[in-house]
């Protein structure tokens, strides 16, 4: 294994499944299931196809970033208007990314094993590895995804194929029985979901070799697979009526899944699953604002992870009800974080066009 602070595109890949994927099958699922109910799929599946896209765009940018952090190639390549422009908000997504996650992976720890631990404890006691991850480096947190995503995927398919005897697909219909715009709110929250694939843009220089277009498309296939799959099982075990109810419709399913006639409580794997998710998604936000704000010597970077792991638990002991956290989530985040990161999504590819032409009169010009 080389050993150049860089990781391999299969390690690159699997850090964005965890990232990404923990969002995708926990927090928005509630999210699409309360807005579109049985027509939630449908939202995925058609959201999917402009997704599809979009990543082409992120794919074409990443071929002119020539696997240059993104700040360094946007000073290059733009003026210092622009590069604020898109590095701020990149900076506040991916605070809020690690904070949600936080909150969430907090507020399940309590409802459902730690009840009686207080919940700065919790979050405390996951921000610590956290920070000390994001400061060891991308290579260690790398090894570590690799380490853990096989048993995350291995228990991911326990429990959708143990539960298949108690999953009834015909509940996934009939569909629009409330028309369209059920549906079209769904597309909003499964967007918002999805295009947290530009971490995978703002990671690429890490990697030994430059991704292309076929990673970008794998990780959509990945992504919207990792959506589908939860989403229709609480529909198909709970019904499209009570998995609207639910907080956690994925925890949920965990709950029905025996083994044999002597093994049941089986959701205590679903704890290693979430964790795993949680930890390598806070760890990879820590590392990534490390890098926008430009802070890579190690002794300076102490006192940003500090302030980054210290200003989330501060934030997570404010008096806030879940419902009103789920209210921020639907009303102002999702909606939010989609608008914003196709912004910036067109504004580099803007950059990406214009570079493209420069080089094609320079060429012309020799």
């Amino acid at each position: 294994m080389k050993v150049d602070g860089k990781i391999g595109i299969g390690q690159a890949i699997m850090m964005i499944m965890l990232t990404v994927g923990i969002t995708n099958h926990v927090t928005v699922i509630p999210l699409l299931l309360s807005k579109a109910g049985r027509d939630s799929w449908v939202s995925v599946l058609l959201t999917a196809i402009p997704f599809t896209f979009w990543a082409i765009i992120l794919a074409f940018i990443n071929r002119r970033l020539k696997q240059q952090p993104l700040s360094v190639w946007l000073t290059r390549n733009s003026s210092k208007l622009v590069s604020y422009i898109v590095v701020t908000p990149l900076i506040l997504a991916l605070y809020l990314m690690a904070l949600v996650s936080l909150i969430d992976t907090q507020t399940w720890t309590t409802v459902n094993y730690l009840p009686r631990t207080p919940e700065w404890v919790t979050a405390f006691a996951l921000i610590v590895f956290c920070v000390i991850a994001a400061h060891r480096g991308i290579a260690p947190l790398g090894i570590t995804a690799g380490m853990l995503l096989p048993a995350v995927a291995i228990l991911g398919f326990l429990v959708a194929f143990g539960n298949v005897p108690k999953k009834d697909y015909s509940l996934l219909l009939p569909l629009f029985q409330h028309g369209y715009t059920p549906m079209l709110h769904g597309m909003i929250y499964a967007g918002g979901g999805f295009v947290e694939l530009f971490v995978l843009l703002l990671l690429q220089h890490h990697v030994r070799a430059q991704l292309r277009l076929t990673h970008y498309i794998l990780l959509v296939f990945i992504i919207v697979m990792l959506t589908l799959s939860p989403l229709t099982g609480a529909i198909a075990e709970f019904g499209p009526i009570e998995s609207t109810h639910q907080r956690f419709p994925a925890f949920e399913q965990w709950r029905l899944l025996t083994i044999g006639k002597d093994i049941e409580n089986t959701e205590f794997f679903a704890i290693y699953q979430w964790l795993s998710g949680s930890f390598v998604r806070i760890s990879l936000c820590y590392l990534l604002i490390c890098e926008l704000l430009q802070v890579r010597s190690y002794a300076k970077k102490w006192p940003l992870l500090l302030f980054l792991g210290g200003s989330m638990i501060m934030i997570t002991s404010f008096p806030f009800s879940d419902m009103e956290f789920v209210s921020f989530l639907s009303k102002v985040y999702y909606p939010l974080f989609l608008v914003v990161i196709l912004a910036i999504s067109l504004i580099l590819g803007g950059v990406a066009l214009r570079q493209s032409s420069r080089q094609e009169d320079t060429g012309h010009e020799s």
